[in-house]
């Protein structure tokens, strides 16, 4: 009799063994297959940021903010490293109007990488350290970089800079 339980025993244990074994790889194969579901979702997009386009939201609503209209907006091609298109925009609160003294100049840079922004702007550093007395300001949003130029005593350079800054643009000197 106890060969018989025992043999009984040993069934129960080789069908308990095999049951976890197909319950393990059924949680295994279900993990497999929604890994790279979730990988998938949890990737950022080929960008993070979007590329400058003559359409700028954060200079349109810059100039909204400032009491400006956008006067002018072109391409401009620029021989930075890294740098991927750049847009000069031209603001002044009549277009009909404008002269030099009441234009801000923003010029906006994208670049293909928060190495070559970086890069740049360090170099942008070294080169233009005197942009505090020309009534000029520079930020970082995404990779994208904002020069702000204004005639000297223009106030509107500081408003358009305290819009960057709600917008969340970081300021870089």
């Amino acid at each position: 009799m106890s060969q018989a339980t025992s043999k009984k025993h040993t069934d129960l244990a080789g069908e308990h063994s095999a049951g976890n074994k197909g319950l393990t790889v059924i949680i295994l194969l279900c993990f497999l297959g929604i890994m790279p579901i979730l990988i998938w979702v949890s990737l950022p997009e080929t960008s993070m940021y979007t590329s400058v386009t003559t359409s700028s939201a954060i200079v349109q609503s810059s100039a909204a903010t400032a009491g400006l209209q956008i006067c002018s907006q072109y391409s401009v091609s620029v021989e930075v490293p890294g740098s991927q298109n750049a847009i000069l925009y031209q603001l002044s609160p009549d277009c009909s109007m404008a002269t030099e003294s009441n234009t801000v100049k923003i010029f906006v840079i994208g670049f293909d990488s928060t190495e070559a922004q970086m890069a740049s702007i360090a170099e942008a550093q070294v080169t233009y350290g005197n942009w505090q007395t020309t009534n000029t300001a520079a930020f970082m949003s995404g990779t994208n970089v904002v020069v702000l130029y204004g005639a000297p005593g223009n106030e509107v350079v500081e408003q358009i800079s305290a819009s960057l800054i709600k917008q969340g643009a970081a300021r870089i000197f």
